[in-house]
């Protein structure tokens, strides 16, 4: 079975360690350097620490689908003003012939 997109992000990034054992300790000693930090914040469980890079990356993909979807935006309003303008030169071609065609079927006495 592969393994799950967490286990894959743990391996590639380093974080999302299950095993508390090799995670850097961050108890007693750091937070009597840092008084304002509390328990409750270290051992917090929904919060996640990621690193730099990782948070980067992500931040430059959200930028690039951003963009995307904006120049996917433009190409659907530039598609439709074609489609629109392709319409109405076809009818207007249609009409132009019609009238030609009137033109040429219609009698035409000279007086001479």
């Amino acid at each position: 079975m592969s393994k799950s997109y967490e286990e894959r992000m743990a391996e590639k990034y380093n974080f999302l360690k299950k095993d508390n054992d090799k995670a850097p300790e961050i108890s007693e000693k750091n937070l009597q350097n840092n008084p304002d930090t509390s328990e409750n914040d270290t051992n917090n469980e929904e919060s996640l620490l990621v690193p730099l890079d990782a948070w980067n990356t992500v931040l430059n993909q959200l930028g690039n689908l951003h963009e995307a979807s904006q120049q996917m935006a433009e190409a659907r309003e530039r598609a439709a003003k074609a489609e629109a303008e392709a319409e109405f030169l076809r009818e207007k071609l249609k009409n132009t012939r019609e009238q030609l065609d009137q033109v040429k079927n219609k009698k035409r006495f000279f007086f001479f």
